[in-house]
């Protein structure tokens, strides 16, 4: 009761739209076109950028601003640091975003930081590590949205190039080139670091993923996302967006040690005609399903069969090279299990963590999700050639060249696989992040649109005829938020984060500068 009458008295929620990209990406397309679908909806937008907070901080406040390549590395190097002094991987989105946001609060004539701004929406610009969404989430709770913007790599790259010559006064961008790589192979993942840049595990988290390339279609976008947030009825999913949820519905169903992939293959009218996730198969045809008789899935062994392969691959070679006298003096007397063992520990120290071995994925039980779709089309004696194909995850080599030898000419994925070798192996036949690639070749595309785990949520049927039959008003600029259940509850959040946040940047020796609050 309390909560409902919480929120007849502020007119309308605090939203907070968290922004991810890869470094390149034209962020402030996605900002500009969030403001306006906001205003028009009659929300008052309000922009943070998340790692300006750290000028906040005695060590951090003289970071460099230009030139841009200068300022890039240098606050990702602050970022890292500050999430490494705390042991928080969502520290700068806390500094950033949550005290960013009580600050706003503070500033209102006759506010404080526990008085919510009425109709009011903050931009938070941008997220660079996967902790961060949880806590927002956390947080926040269901006003929390996290807005995923995808340029093609040699856009982002091209843009980036042109704005560090522009702000080197320098014309000719082609020199950049090389840093720009560098810079957005960084931002990507820093797998070394536990605190570092991970965009690429960030980005799949997104309640929507838009296309930043094209002016025009991002305001489209943009502008359905938040009708369909406050309650437009009558949008209803793309063809691509009904086909990722398939193929999302289908992960769920796996019982892989790994992780749950689903791939659906449809036609171009969006009708799905095979299905797949990756699962033990079965004899007689089609994969294991929960409540099987006996049950052969992979978690009934007890173990993973691509991680015993890759160890005994292991022990195997280094037996030999004992037996060679390869090995150095110190290791010669040890225990080949125990080699094997503190080769591939866990951590940066393990020798094996980047070894190639540690990338095969040949010797798993489960057939994969993208094979069992075709497999399922084969069985029943259905053509998937000229089909696109949607999977939760980018293929792997493997599954690559069945799908180009199906004659599959377009693959929508959503979450990236980096030990993919599929973009080496098949340069000739594939063309990944399309730019321009080769007539014929197949594209592998990011997915655009609402994320399947946004799917039930905004597509749900809303009232659309009065008791008379007639097709029911939306008041754009008087609308509510779709979710139920709005607390109060996520004030008391913010405090406790940020109370746990400052003692440890009291324990790490950082101070604020005198004047600002946290």
């Amino acid at each position: 009761m309390r909560a409902r009458q919480y929120n007849r008295e502020i007119e309308g929620p605090e939203l907070v739209f968290g922004l991810v990209g890869a470094v390149g990406t034209d962020l402030e397309l996605v900002v500009d076109a969030l403001k306006d679908s906001l205003a028009e909806i009659g929300y008052n937008p309000r922009r943070l950028h998340l790692i300006e907070a750290l000028h906040r901080i005695r060590r951090w406040k003289d970071l460099p601003e230009s030139p841009l390549d200068d300022r890039i590395d240098q606050h990702m190097n602050a970022g890292n640091d500050f999430r490494e002094a705390v042991k928080r991987g969502d520290a700068v989105a806390l500094l950033g975003s949550v005290g960013g946001i009580r600050k706003e609060r503070r500033d209102q004539p006759g506010k404080d930081p526990n008085s919510p701004i009425a109709r009011c929406a903050y931009l938070l610009r941008s997220l660079k590590h996967h902790a961060e969404v949880e806590a927002l989430r956390n947080i926040y709770g269901p006003a929390f949205l996290l807005v995923a913007a995808h340029s093609p790599r040699a856009v982002r790259l091209e843009k980036l190039a042109s704005d560090i010559a522009e702000s080197r006064h320098v014309f000719q961008t082609s020199q950049f080139r090389a840093t720009a790589e560098r810079l957005n192979q960084r931002d990507e993942s820093e797998p070394h670091k536990e605190y570092g840049q991970n965009v690429r595990k960030t980005f799949p988290q997104a309640d929507i993923f838009i296309d930043a390339s094209e002016p025009t279609a991002l305001r489209r976008s943009v502008s359905r996302f938040i009708d369909l947030l406050f309650g437009y009825a009558f949008h209803t999913p793309s063809r691509d967006e009904f086909a990722m949820f398939h193929a999302q519905a289908a992960a769920l169903r796996s019982a892989s040690l790994g992780r749950q992939v689903g791939a659906v293959v449809a036609t171009d009218d969006g009708d799905v005609i095979a299905i797949g996730t990756n699962e033990v198969p079965k004899a007689g045809g089609g994969l294991c399903w929960c409540g099987d008789s006996p049950d052969h899935r992979d978690f009934t062994l007890g173990y993973d069969t691509n991680d015993k392969m890759k160890r005994n691959i292991l022990a195997d070679l280094l037996r030999r090279l004992n037996d060679a006298h390869w090995l150095a003096r110190d290791k010669r007397k040890m225990d080949v299990d125990d080699l094997v063992s503190i080769a591939m520990q866990p951590g940066s120290s393990g020798l094996m963590k980047d070894a190639q071995l540690m990338n095969l994925i040949e010797f798993g039980r489960s057939v994969h999700a993208e094979m069992a779709a075709l497999i399922d089309a084969a069985r029943r004696g259905v053509s998937v050639h000229g089909c696109p194909m949607y999977t939760t995850t980018f293929p792997c080599h493997d599954c690559a060249k069945h799908i180009v030898a199906a004659g599959i000419p377009r693959v929508v994925y959503m979450e990236p696989y980096p030990k993919s070798l599929a973009p080496e192996l098949y340069l000739d036949s594939i063309d990944v992040d399309p730019g321009g690639g080769s007539l014929g070749q197949v594209s592998f595309e990011p997915f655009v649109g609402v994320a399947p785990r946004m799917y039930m949520r905004l597509f749900a049927m809303e009232d659309r005829k009065d008791d008379e039959g007639n097709v029911v008003a939306w008041n754009k600029s008087a609308a509510r938020p779709r979710f139920e259940g709005f607390s109060p509850s996520y004030l008391r959040n913010e405090k406790d984060e940020l109370v746990d946040l400052y003692e440890r940047m009291q324990q790490a020796g950082l101070t604020l500068l005198p004047g600002v609050q946290v």
